[in-house]
């Protein structure tokens, strides 16, 4: 029988990146909006696809 896997906690996190200030607060922005918002439901409708295929309706 396995033995029972443990998640583990995370207390911190250490980034290193070599770029610019500006480009990073975006990226960290987006990050914490990205995980604050894993819970919620998506506000804009999807995209409708058959199989492979978009589906348009706007005729020609």
């Amino acid at each position: 029988m396995p033995r029972p896997r443990e998640i583990p906690k995370i207390n911190s996190v250490v980034v290193t990146y070599n770029g610019d200030k500006k480009s990073f607060e975006i990226f960290m922005e987006s990050m914490i909006l990205d995980y604050l918002n894993s819970c919620s439901i998506a506000k804009s409708e999807p995209p409708e696809f058959v199989g492979k295929v978009e589906k348009i309706t706007k005729s020609a």
